[in-house]
């Protein structure tokens, strides 16, 4: 197999470095050193042109996939949820005014737009199956003008994600299986606004009656924060129709932090339920995310969605991010 310059590069630096154990090694020349990153200045070009800096009042809150020259970027939709005066900088230039055309809470991806001609999108991968061990490149830190490249390796196969849905009723049901009375109520939110008590057994969700507790999580996997749906439960064998507005599960409990995310940093608050992510070693937080992974080519195999961890980042896959691309991108002004 024949080896890419750009690795030819860096174990040219690697080698030029002085002899003895690793910890001696110059910071510069280390995986994300200067004179390492030195050897990545084409791959740092072409994040300077096609990923964004994603920003309110100047202050950065994300990064940005850039993928049309009409101005339309995808980027991590739970960083910007509830933030206004959006604006983006691509290149060097600034763009005002970002708007949010859609959502996809399911991948946590949102699309935003903004006025412009001429802009250079992502350049697609063949696809996203990369091997472990493949160097890859990803938006460090930036300054007002200039991206910075982060380089790593894949060090995981694609895979599932699990986790619980993002949305919650509000609600504690009983511990059996197959049990829906509900036991507690959070004192603010849709379950409360919608009347539902402790005691209340429910009875079916989106009109389609509820086998068991896994049904009833299955299907708000589908579901979005905000939206109101039609719920009927049953109170002292009283059959009854209401409609309940579903809440963020953040919004009532937050997830408990092991001693590895202490020691992580800036991790995502969203970190799981994706149906398949590439994983990446390359250190970031969690406004390093929204921006393009790329090969050493340049193109784009997929978007940084979460820091899950001190060691680990995870991408939605490209094949999934142009599905996500064309299904919002319907909804933009032409």
């Amino acid at each position: 197999m024949k080896t890419h310059p750009l690795v030819i590069a860096c174990l040219a630096i690697a080698l030029s470095a002085p002899a003895g154990a690793v910890e001696n090694v110059e910071s510069a020349l280390r995986t994300n050193g200067s004179e390492t990153l030195n050897a990545f200045e084409p791959a740092r070009e072409v994040l300077q042109l096609n990923s964004a800096v994603v920003m309110q009042d100047r202050s950065q809150l994300g990064f940005g996939v850039v993928v049309s020259a009409d101005g339309m970027v995808l980027t991590k939709a739970s960083e910007i949820e509830g933030k206004s005066g959006l604006s983006l900088r691509i290149g060097e230039e600034i763009y005002e005014d970002a708007k949010v055309i859609g959502v996809d809470p399911a991948w946590d991806v949102a699309l935003l737009k903004v006025k412009a001609e001429g802009l250079t999108p992502v350049r697609w991968a063949k696809d996203s199956n990369l091997a472990q061990g493949t160097w890859v490149v990803a938006n460090g830190s930036t300054s007002r003008a200039r991206r910075r490249a982060m380089v790593g390796i894949i060090s995981a196969n694609s895979r599932e994600i699990a986790g619980g849905p993002a949305v919650v009723l509000g609600i504690s049901l009983g511990t059996g299986d197959n049990d829906l009375r509900i036991e507690e109520v959070a004192k603010e939110g849709g379950a409360t606004e919608a009347g539902l008590k402790k005691g209340d057994i429910l009875v079916s969700f989106t009109g389609t009656k509820l086998k068991n507790r896994e049904h009833l999580l299955e299907m708000l996997k589908s579901h979005s924060p905000g939206e109101k749906v039609p719920l009927t439960y049953k109170r002292k064998g009283k059959v009854i129709k209401t409609e309940i507005t579903l809440m963020a599960r953040k919004e009532v409990a937050a997830e408990p932090v092991s001693r590895n995310d202490e020691m992580s940093g800036l991790i995502s608050e969203r970190r799981t339920s994706f149906k398949r992510v590439i994983q990446h070693d390359i250190p970031g937080n969690t406004e390093s995310m929204g921006g393009p992974l790329l090969t050493l080519d340049g193109e784009c195999v997929g978007m940084n969605i979460a820091r899950a961890n001190r060691v680990e980042t995870f991408v939605i896959p490209m094949e999934e991010l142009q599905e996500i691309t064309q299904r919002l991108g319907q909804a933009a002004p032409k």
